[in-house]
């Protein structure tokens, strides 16, 4: 397949704005490109889109510091942000000031040399590509990866000149500012990344993990071009790109080779996708369309969790059961999607009561008022109002296991609680093929808020860092998944 080169799809520079919530939001980076399969051009911007978040009253709940070795709901013992979702930063990554060190595995895997001009990060460029030495055969059903160019990699400064050219037309440096893409052009495959801004901002705030999922996520693009699979909707594109960074790391996590040699490093890659999420209330039927934070997750993960062979299954039909990216309805592009914290508590109790209440033969009804979640009045502010409708999910679990003679306290007790929110949920999603809520339901999911679930997670793994091992949101968030793909059955409930 030869795809000709024209001009490519712009998305614009994210706002300050949308650098602070990015930062704030528990968040890295994977890639949130722009491709058209007509012009041959995968290119990434980052930025998390603004959502409106319904106005919630003021509290003046004090807080402090509260220790446990059991997970536990961000309360009045436990600080909450004043006017920001804190970050995941992971200490194992390297400190600001230094450059990643040089790749050794054993034995050695490289195939090329660092390429001249990838700068700090041509051992990681090398490290992506033995990677495809390895896994090329088992993602395209044959065939071996063939390298870029050594001058075709590129890491970008601000002064840059002399950039490679593309169908003869010569890039700048204004191309690729806060920018990364990976490119099909006749004078060869090219991928270029922002260094000053983009990935310095990145490896300061989150490590090496940052700019190793942009790197392995566009070397996905190339593969893609490789194997044939780039005639594909956009969407698809992006979320097995996701898929094939989630392969990578897994291939370097087995090995122990740095960027993700911790498991904290899956922590922070699981803040990525939320950073990079498209607009709430985007439609996955938009020619643009990348995914929401939780179908970015999704695939991220599968490529961790199954590999490049699964990640190879990725189509239109393949993933249409699976995408909860849904539109917004008429009366929600003006609140955001969210109710407000009161009218959220009254309408989602009744619901969690009768589908929590199918799990015991005999159910006590719960009821939350709020008074009992008053703690969760700023994180509604600040994440959306499924922050509050993970909390009661979550306690709604807990209820469960109480009722059935279960522990509800521990990290074992929460992984399961997290389950069976993902399966409280899924019943409520709408415009996806097979998932609509029965006609009888008055309660549906608005477009981002299974995102939020997943940034609530990070919340909460965030106030109990001290206490659970390095991973715990990577495996929180699995859990979620698989209540919202499996249903309660998932859960192992007795």
């Amino acid at each position: 397949m030869d795809l000709p080169y024209q001009r490519r799809c712009r998305i614009p520079r994210r706002s300050a704005a949308a650098r602070v919530a990015a930062a704030c939001a528990a968040a890295l980076l994977l890639l949130a490109g722009c491709v058209n399969p007509d012009d041959g051009i995968v290119e990434a911007t980052t930025g998390l889109p603004d959502t409106t978040q319904v106005p919630v009253p003021s509290t003046d709940t004090d807080t402090g510091s509260g220790g446990s070795d059991e997970v536990a709901l961000p309360s009045v013992t436990a600080p909450l942000p004043d006017d920001a979702v804190g970050s995941l930063d992971d200490p194992s990554m390297p400190a600001t000031t230094d450059s990643p060190g040089a790749v050794v595995l054993d034995p050695p895997v490289f195939i090329t040399d660092p390429p001249g001009d990838a700068g700090a990060w041509g051992d990681l460029v090398v490290l992506v590509e033995a990677f495809w030495a390895d896994s090329f055969a088992e993602f395209a059903g044959g065939g071996s990866y063939d390298p870029l160019d050594r001058d075709r990699i590129v890491a970008v400064d601000d002064n840059e000149t002399g950039l490679p050219a593309c169908d003869r037309d010569r890039i700048s440096a204004i191309d690729v500012e806060d920018n990364a893409f990976a490119a099909v052009c006749p004078e060869g495959q090219l991928i270029l990344w922002d260094d000053d801004d983009l990935f310095a901002e990145l490896f300061a705030d989150y490590g090496a993990t940052g700019p190793a999922i942009v790197i392995a996520h566009e070397f996905g693009h190339a593969v893609q071009f490789q194997a044939g699979t780039l005639n594909q909707p956009t969407l698809v594109i992006e979320q097995q790109a996701d898929c094939l960074a989630g392969a990578f790391a897994r291939w370097t996590n087995d090995r122990g080779v740095f960027p993700f040699n911790t498991q904290g490093a899956l922590d922070a890659a699981i803040g990525s996708t939320i950073s990079f999420r498209d607009q709430p209330g985007a439609s996955a039927a938009d020619a643009q369309a990348h995914g929401s934070g939780f179908d970015r997750v999704r695939a991220f993960q599968d490529g961790f969790d199954s590999g490049v062979d699964y990640c190879a299954l990725y189509s239109v039909e393949f993933l249409s059961p699976q995408i909860t990216q849904i539109p917004f309805s008429e009366g929600e592009f003006l609140t955001g999607g969210n109710l407000g914290f009161e009218d959220l508590i009254d309408i989602v109790t009744p619901y969690f009561n009768r589908v929590y209440g199918t799990l015991s033969a005999e159910w006590t009804e719960l009821t939350l008022t709020p008074d009992d979640l008053a703690d969760w009045v700023q994180l509604h502010r600040q994440i959306g109002d499924n922050a509050t409708g993970t909390a009661m999910a979550l306690e709604f679990g807990a209820e469960v296991q109480r009722q059935l003679g279960l522990n509800d306290a521990g990290v074992d007790a929460f992984l399961q609680q997290t389950c069976l929110a993902g399966a409280a949920f899924r019943p409520l999603i709408s415009d996806v093929p097979g998932l609509s809520p029965p006609p009888e339901e008055p309660l549906s999911l608005s477009a981002g808020d299974m995102d939020e679930a997943v940034l609530t997670l990070s919340r909460i793994v965030e106030v109990n860092q001290d206490s659970l091992d390095e991973g715990f949101l990577f495996e929180a968030v699995g859990a979620l998944r698989l209540g919202f793909t499996e249903g309660f059955d998932a859960c192992n409930l007795p």
